[in-house]
């Protein structure tokens, strides 16, 4: 599936992969925060020691900056973007996931952000509708 970036994507996704080393396969933006998704196996790379190279990325971005590695299938991305998922059911293309009651306001993020980025990327890559939590 082709993935359209704009010209700030490309430059943003331009200077991870100067500053990391890692390629990105998408990236995602809103005010506050970036959302890169890289290369499986890559995520060490991209944090460096100490996470000392995400942080350049973020000083250099001017954002916070979350990386989360792609995945060929759903149920992966899902994990990978929702570690302590408790379970995933699909139904057309729509998937309904349930985390434990601590986890929810991680998983939403403030205003909705999280929720919102992680719909974005199954959309973009997995062309999933929906994604509701329970």
């Amino acid at each position: 599936m082709t993935i359209k970036l704009t010209t700030d994507h490309i430059r943003i996704a331009g200077i991870f992969e100067r500053l990391t080393g890692v390629h990105v396969k998408d990236c995602l933006m809103d005010e506050e925060c970036v959302y890169f998704l890289i290369e499986p196996g890559k995520m060490g790379m991209a944090i460096g020691k100490n996470g000392n190279t995400i942080k350049n990325v973020s000083r250099a971005l001017g954002k916070s900056v979350k990386i989360f590695e792609y995945a060929d299938t759903i149920e992966k991305m899902i994990k990978n973007f929702i570690p302590n998922l408790k379970s995933m059911d699909f139904e057309g293309n729509t998937v309904t996931i349930s985390v434990n009651v601590n986890d929810r306001s991680t998983v939403i993020g403030k205003n909705g952000r999280n929720i919102k980025m992680i719909r974005e990327f199954l959309k973009r890559h997995f062309k999933i509708e929906n994604l509701r939590l329970k």
